[in-house]
């Protein structure tokens, strides 16, 4: 028997695209649409508003934000910190690793054109690096100058404080040293904050108990979404997303903090925001 969606079903999946304005190529078969309806045929009809509810709450950043919440941040944190020059440095976990990571992009952005537009920000100097040398680290710390760790996301912030412990070994002053994201997770928030670390952000991604707050006992929504995603094939340690952060986003990758259903299943070529190695 041919698998179908409930109607009702499609006329909300067609009114998320409508809400959040994503595009909508329903005649190219890989397509974040098809792979959404092909995921929702696979369901039955409780299971499809359950997944139709989540794609709901689901934050989607795609590159042409990013120019956007970076200047939204580098205003904040300019405001905040009454300085025109900043060391930027990708926030990369193993320095010695040769991986391109999203920082490198949020880190490239700052040579855009667009910054050059906005006055609040279009005075500031920017010194851009991979890492530090002795000589990076020394000016840091002589000048009215501060060293600026960059990402798109934080999520649980272990890798951010982790980035900082690096930074400090190598001799930088803890108060000359800053934290930036686009987006970032409430717990990671507060787990930098409570390091003492300066932290700015443009955007903070509310997870699911956040959303559902209301709902006020979560535990039958999160067995429901376990049982969601054993019918799509998710691996059981991606249920909830990474360390059970149960976040409800994706950026130009979908962080591995975000509820399974999203970026994992049996069948690849339906999972509507593969992360790609």
């Amino acid at each position: 028997m041919k698998k179908s969606i409930n109607v009702e079903t499609l006329g909300k999946l067609y009114q998320v695209f409508k809400d959040k304005e994503w595009k909508m190529v329903e005649w190219e078969q890989d397509s974040l649409f098809n792979r959404l309806s092909n995921t929702l045929k696979n369901l039955n009809i409780e299971e499809q508003e359950l997944f139709i509810k989540l794609l709901e709450k689901l934050e989607y950043y795609t590159v042409s934000d990013y120019e956007d919440l970076l200047i939204e941040v580098l205003v904040k944190m300019h405001q905040s910190v009454k300085k025109n020059k900043f060391t930027f440095v990708p926030l990369i976990s193993n320095r010695d690793q040769q991986d391109v990571k999203s920082g490198m992009l949020v880190t490239y952005l700052l040579k855009s054109n667009t910054i050059q537009y906005n006055s609040d920000i279009s005075n500031m100097k920017f010194y851009l690096h991979l890492n530090l040398t002795d000589n990076d680290v020394s000016l840091i710390n002589r000048k009215e100058m501060c060293l600026v760790i960059i990402d798109d996301f934080i999520g649980s912030g272990d890798s951010a404080i982790e980035a900082v412990s690096y930074f400090i070994t190598r001799g930088v002053k803890k108060d000359k040293i800053i934290i930036l994201s686009l987006v970032t997770l409430t717990a990671g928030a507060s787990k930098i904050e409570s390091e003492g670390i300066n932290f700015f952000y443009a955007r903070k991604s509310k997870n699911l108990a956040e959303q559902f707050e209301s709902i006020g006992d979560l535990s039958k929504l999160k067995e429901d979404i376990v049982s969601l995603s054993k019918k799509i094939g998710v691996k059981d340690f991606q249920y909830l997303g990474y360390n059970e952060s149960s976040a409800l986003l994706s950026m130009i990758r979908m962080p591995n903090n975000t509820i399974g259903v999203f970026f994992d299943g049996r069948n690849k070529a339906n999972i509507p925001f593969p992360r790609l190695p």
